[in-house]
């Protein structure tokens, strides 16, 4: 749960990786170097890449965002103890494993992180006001953070949070 004054965390949905993982690795990145707190790995009911090895991908390219993975069965002990040592102590599995999971599904587009508390699904939000209105929203519930999916919009947003608009900086000269 939040405590009053506590940021509300960020958590960002990566989509489904594509065959060639590449520019999936590198928007995640992105999105950490933007400040994202959390990168959720959706991978669906039978993932055509193993999602503990693009964890650890991601792990060793990322330095401080939680690394939450839904795991399609128990892995190997050994495969979880390397991928939890090269991500040094950022993964989390979702229960439905039969591992010791750090973050269960509570129904509703929520999820319970052990020791932390709620996350809550919300849609991409369409500007700032928006944004600062959905990060007010789920402080005053006292949810430890917001699961968003991954776009352009929000990285923007976590890039710029107290830009006012106009970037008149991006605006070409015309003649």
């Amino acid at each position: 749960m939040t405590e009053p004054g506590e940021r509300v965390r960020v958590g960002v949905v990566l989509p489904r990786p594509p065959e060639d993982p590449g520019e999936w690795l590198s928007d995640a990145v992105a999105f950490e170097a933007a400040g994202a707190d959390a990168l959720w790995m959706e991978h669906g009911a039978a993932p055509s890449l193993d999602p503990l090895t693009l964890s650890a991908a991601l792990a060793a390219l990322t330095y401080r965002s939680l690394l939450v993975v839904a795991v399609p069965q128990a892995p190997a002990p050994r495969v979880l103890a390397t991928v939890e040592r090269l991500s040094r102590g950022r993964l989390a599995l979702i229960a439905g494993t039969q591992v010791e999971a750090r973050v269960r599904h509570g129904g509703d587009g929520t999820y319970e992180e052990a020791g932390a508390g709620r996350w809550v699904s919300v849609a991409v939000p369409s500007g700032r006001a928006a944004w600062r209105e959905t990060l007010r929203l789920a402080a005053e519930r006292g949810d430890h953070g917001v699961l968003v999916p991954a776009d352009s919009r929000l990285l923007d947003l976590l890039r710029n949070p107290d830009d006012p608009g106009g970037r008149h900086d991006l605006q070409l000269a015309q003649g």
